[in-house]
């Protein structure tokens, strides 16, 4: 893991088309407001890049269908129905890996931070040190929801090393000491994660887009953009 390079600029390693950005890394392209969502809310450090086309596709949250758009570390939703700029979300990513991995019981041997550590009364589960501060300069409740677990010790997927985590609605939250501030903190890849799981059940096409049988996986930098202040978007609570 260690410390991620960017490797692409809006200028430089994305081909950039009217309200459009093909990405050479992925050969994927991003229009419109999901595009414009992803350069103001964190860009490559917070999201990713792109790794589907825009698709069709069934909520597990709601049942309702929505056009979606896969990232490394996120999925988007488009919600006309709502007013700018809640009209995109972020799919529940850490809910899902959560409940996938550790169903109703949750993670072993949690703990509770106790350094500089808020409490959030909505989910029962505490909040400190690196990872509140990170939770507090990069979007909040928007960007990464609720915490959903204490922190505790998880094997990485990726690199098969094991770090201490806490997972949130929207993202996972990995400490590296090995890393000076502000990279002592990254986010696991659950937009890869989520992708590659679907593959893996149905062997093909999602929605209207077709997933390459290898979802390629980029360095990238750890963000260093704030998103939105939190507004009206949809939560899980979990016991």
């Amino acid at each position: 893991m260690g410390i991620l390079t960017l490797v692409a600029t809006l200028t430089g390693g994305a081909n950039a088309q009217v309200n459009c950005q093909t990405f050479t890394e992925t050969g994927k392209t991003v229009c419109g407001r999901f595009l414009d969502y992803w350069q103001k809310n964190g860009g490559l450090a917070q999201q990713g890049f792109p790794i589907s086309d825009q698709l069709q596709e069934v909520s597990s949250t709601d049942g309702k269908s929505y056009t979606v758009q896969y990232f490394e570390r996120a999925v988007f939703e488009l919600h006309p129905e709502n007013a700018a700029p809640y009209d995109v979300l972020l799919s529940l990513l850490g809910v899902f890996e959560y409940s996938q991995r550790y169903g109703d019981a949750g993670a072993p041997n949690q703990t509770v931070s106790t350094g500089n550590a808020t409490l959030f009364k909505e989910t029962g589960k505490t909040v400190g040190g690196s990872f509140l501060a990170y939770w507090q300069t990069h979007g909040g409740l928007a960007q990464q929801g609720f915490p959903i677990s204490n922190e505790f010790t998880e094997v990485s997927a990726l690199d098969g090393k094991p770090y201490t985590v806490q997972y949130f609605e929207r993202a996972v939250f990995e400490k590296h000491p090995e890393n000076k501030p502000p990279y002592d903190v990254l986010l696991s890849q659950l937009g890869t994660f989520r992708y590659q799981a679907k593959l893996a059940a149905g062997g093909g096409p999602v929605g209207n887009s077709v997933i390459p049988r290898e979802v390629p996986t980029v360095p990238v930098a750890v963000p260093t953009q704030s998103g939105p202040a939190p507004g009206p978007q949809p939560t899980t609570v979990l016991p």
